[in-house]
Formats: C-alpha cells, sequence, structure tokens
C-alpha cells in the first residue's frame, strides 16, 4: 500500500490511572500484532497520575514511554515544548489521542508541525452532544480520523457534522480471559448451593455512579436480598478525585442498607481476569456507555451478563442471547432480571455458551490490524488515496 518505511505513532493519554481507555492503550500496545514491524509505537503520559501496577506493567513492554508529570489543569508552554521535542526527536507521524484532554495537545502540536496526522479515539460517549462548534470545528477540520468504538459512538459523529470517522469496535485480549476450564453456571450453582454460598456479582468499572450506576446495583442487592436471594455483589474500578465524593456516597449507601457483609469495594484493582474467575454473574449497570469493554471480558470468561439497556451495551447484549438487558435506572427490573438467573441456571448455561461464540470476533489483535490500516492510509498521498478508493 505505501512504502516501507515504519510508521511512528505517538499514542498520547492524560493519565494512567486505572480507567478503561488507560486499559485499552495498555491492551493495545501489548497485542501480537506488533509484531508487523511497519508500526512503531511512542508512548506519552501527559498527567502526574499514574496507577503503580499499571505503569509497571508499561514499563515492562519495552515501549519507549515519556512521562511529563503534568498536574492536571496546569497549561504551562513547556508541556508543548516537551511533547514537540518528542516528536521531532523520534519523527513522529502520526498522534493517536485516547481522550478528552490529551486531544488538545495533540492538535497545538499538529499546528505547530502541520504534517503530522492525528487520530482521536472517542470512548465516552457523554462529551461529544455537549461540545462547543469551536471544538466540532477542530474535529472537522484539524483531526485527521476520530475513530468511534461502537455505532453508538458513530452516530454521534454524523449527529454533530463529524464525518472524517471511522467505526472500529474496541477489542480484548481473548487467550488472557478465556477459562476453558470454568464450570458452567448450573455446575456451580450445583456445587455450592445459595444457602450455603451467596452468588457473587461482579461489577468494573470507575466509581462515579452518575455514569456507572453502582447505586443502582447495591440497590438491586438489597432488593434480592429481601426476598430471600442470597447474592453479593464486588463493585471493581478506579476512584479519582473528580469521582471521590461518589465512592463516598456509594459507602453510605451500603452501610444504610446494611450490606456491609455482602457488598464489597475493590477500588483501584486491576486483576479482573481473577476477579471474573471467582464471578458467578456480571452486571452492568451504566446509565451511559460507549460500548463496555467489560462486557466483552466477562463474555470472553464464561460469565453470564446483564446490562442496562443502553446505547453501546446493547450492542453486545442480545436480550435472552448473548445475555439479559434490563431497563435504564430500574432497580426493580435489575433485581428482577437476577432473580431470573437464580432461577433459571440451564437458561444461563445457554446464553453464556452464545456469549463465547458472540466474543470471539472482538479480539484485540482484529481492532490493532485495523488501526495499523488506518495509520498507513493516512500516510497515502492524496493521488494514492484517490487509486486506492477506485479498487
Amino acid at each position: 500500500m505505501m512504502n516501507s518505511r515504519t510508521i511512528i505513532v505517538l499514542q498520547l493519554i492524560s493519565s494512567l490511572e486505572v480507567g478503561g481507555s488507560e486499559k485499552l492503550l495498555l491492551e493495545l500496545l501489548a497485542a501480537n500484532t506488533q509484531q508487523i514491524e511497519r508500526v512503531q509505537y511512542i508512548v506519552v503520559v501527559m498527567n502526574q497520575g499514574q496507577n503503580l501496577e499499571m505503569r509497571e506493567r508499561l514499563e515492562q513492554m519495552g515501549v519507549v514511554t515519556y512521562y511529563l508529570n503534568r498536574p492536571e489543569g496546569h497549561l504551562h508552554l513547556r508541556y508543548l515544548l516537551a511533547l514537540l521535542g518528542i516528536i521531532r526527536r523520534h519523527q513522529v507521524d502520526v498522534v493517536h489521542a485516547h481522550n478528552f484532554g490529551s486531544k488538545m495537545w495533540g492538535v497545538l502540536c499538529k499546528l505547530f508541525i502541520p504534517r503530522l496526522k492525528m487520530v482521536f479515539t472517542i470512548h465516552d460517549t457523554a462529551m461529544m452532544p455537549i461540545l462547543s462548534w469551536t471544538q466540532i470545528l477542530i474535529h472537522r477540520h484539524i483531526i485527521d480520523v476520530q475513530i468511534a468504538i461502537s455505532k453508538t459512538v458513530a452516530m454521534l459523529c454524523e449527529n454533530r457534522g463529524v464525518y472524517n470517522y471511522r467505526q472500529i469496535y474496541n477489542g480484548i485480549p481473548l487467550a488472557r480471559f478465556s477459562q476453558p476450564h470454568r464450570l458452567s453456571f448450573s455446575e456451580r450453582i450445583s456445587e455450592m448451593p445459595l444457602h450455603k454460598k451467596p452468588l457473587q456479582i461482579l461489577h468494573v468499572g470507575r466509581m462515579d455512579a452518575k455514569t456507572k450506576g453502582q447505586d443502582i446495583l447495591i440497590k438491586a442487592v438489597h432488593e434480592c436480598r429481601q426476598q430471600g436471594f442470597n447474592v453479593s455483589a464486588y463493585l471493581m474500578g478506579g476512584v479519582y478525585e473528580y469521582s471521590s465524593q461518589s465512592f463516598i456516597d456509594l459507602y453510605q449507601l451500603v452501610s444504610r442498607y446494611g450490606l456491609s457483609e455482602h457488598v464489597h469495594f475493590l477500588a483501584n484493582r486491576t486483576d479482573v481476569p481473577e476477579m471474573l474467575a471467582q464471578a458467578d454473574l456480571f452486571v452492568l449497570p451504566s446509565r451511559a456507555e460507549g460500548l463496555g469493554l467489560v462486557v466483552l471480558e466477562a463474555m470472553a470468561a464464561g460469565v453470564p451478563v446483564i446490562a442496562s439497556h443502553i446505547d453501546g451495551p446493547k450492542e453486545l447484549v442480545e436480550d435472552n442471547v448473548t445475555g439479559w438487558l434490563f431497563d435504564k435506572d430500574s432497580v426493580s427490573h435489575l433485581a428482577d432480571r437476577i432473580r431470573h438467573v437464580c432461577r433459571n441456571p440451564e437458561e444461563a448455561d445457554r446464553v453464556r455458551e452464545n456469549a463465547i461464540q458472540f466474543v470471539r470476533g472482538f479480539d484485540i489483535d482484529i481492532m490493532k490490524r485495523h488501526y495499523h490500516q488506518l495509520y498507513e492510509t493516512l500516510l497515502l498521498s492524496k493521488k494514492q488515496r484517490e487509486a486506492l478508493a477506485l479498487k
């Protein structure tokens, strides 16, 4: 398609906290497709926010990484100069930003180095509808391509007139989550009946109830237990300064319902595959979600999934086929779905098997190949792109 020169891609992200975009970036860097030598990655982490386990994992990969240690919100010129220096030193071809903060630093770099190509992955469905017209113009005319992680995100781009997007589903490392020797749901329940051991529900998502809906799950656990169903929940995810009050509110909610022994918080943990191995059921009660990588991870692990009926997750969960959907914000409907799974283990087995087959199309290597093809296309000359379009 193009000359054989290695393409240098700078992966730009605001922080290295325990979050979806950060985790996706690490999986992208670790994916086996890196053996395709035509693309080489450099990573820049803009801010001070860094989880030790995430940083150690990144450094073990041997990818050239720069930490600018910028205090969040600081706009000093030295950070821009540092970025420009890295880009020139490594002869970077493409800047790929992964959140709205890092996006603006990438845009500034492109203004100073117009030859740069810029890619931006839209992970957050909440931001696109509220962007100012100035921001929309940046998306249309400065950013070369937006990556829409789902049909939902693609539609948001369409609605704002941002047509320079490519829809590429996020992926996961299937081998890392697969549990080929896992007992079926029926076997797990029969081996340890619910009157002896509670049904273990896992949720993974940053501790921000306004978006992730952990309060809905806590209330549903309370309702199930009131009706005699022995269930417990493990809430796993990142706690950030901006959402610290939400974390406190969730703790207080658990205490108010007397669920301290039945709802457990696993803050800033990264051992998701290990927790999925212990879980009987996975619940995603989000109020907004671009796609829901954690749904794919649960499916790959063979854990039955219940998710809120919202754009994003409903692209993955077909009700009563690959999982179950419940009405957004409905505690009673979620509780009913949980009870339904408890009462129908054979149905849960059928659904989880369907999900295991479905998720095979979301391997991280597939996503990475699409990324590499996109980078290559961006670096083609106009004449080469026109010739490619005619084929």
